[in-house]
Formats: C-alpha cells, structure tokens, sequence
C-alpha cells in the first residue's frame, strides 16, 4: 500500500496540473495558436498518464472488477487491472496521442 505522503505529493501534483489546464483552456479560448490548441491536450494526456499511474496494475490472479472506489474523493474509476479496464486506459491514452498529433499538423 502507498504512504500517506506519496498520496498526499500525487494529488498536489494531479491539482497542479488541473488548474495548468484551466488556465491553458483560458489561454486558448483568447488566442487562435497551434501551441495554444496542443497545450490542453497534452496536460489531459498527462493527467490519463498519472491516473493510471495511480490506478497501476496490480499483480492479482483474480478477476477484478470493472469499476472501483476512486482512492481518494468520492465517485468511482475504471480498474485497469481489469482486462477491459486496462483496454479503455489504452484507448484513451490513443485518442489523445492521436488528438495531438492531428491538432500539431493541422492548418
């Protein structure tokens, strides 16, 4: 199980990074720049990345279920250990890879 402290430094860094994106998503609702469009995206890219993170696989040799309490505040997540699970972080770690890559080569 993780300490308290690292728990503590990933939800710091998870609201940092929130509050990056909102006021990127500001930024991009008053200019009109490539970089101003990619920057939103790649900070959700990172959130999904750190999410799975703190969701990672566990080595079980069960079954687990698809949705889990959320570690810390209140709701419920999709458990990577799950195969299905595993295969939604996935593709959303492909949509938003592919989302960038379309928003940095278009006009």
């Amino acid at each position: 199980m993780r300490s308290n402290k690292s728990g503590k430094l990933l939800s710091l860094t998870i609201l940092f990074i929130f509050a990056f994106f909102l006021l990127s998503v500001v930024w991009t609702l008053r200019s009109d720049t490539k970089i101003a469009r990619i920057v939103p995206l790649i900070l959700v890219l990172i959130l999904t990345i750190l999410s799975f993170i703190h969701y990672a696989p566990a080595p079980k040799t069960k079954q687990q279920p698809l949705f889990v309490p959320k570690k810390f505040g209140i709701g419920i997540s999709v458990n990577p250990n799950n195969p299905t699970g595993r295969l939604f972080w996935y593709l959303v770690f492909a949509v938003m890879t592919i989302l960038i890559i379309v928003v940095a080569f278009s006009n």
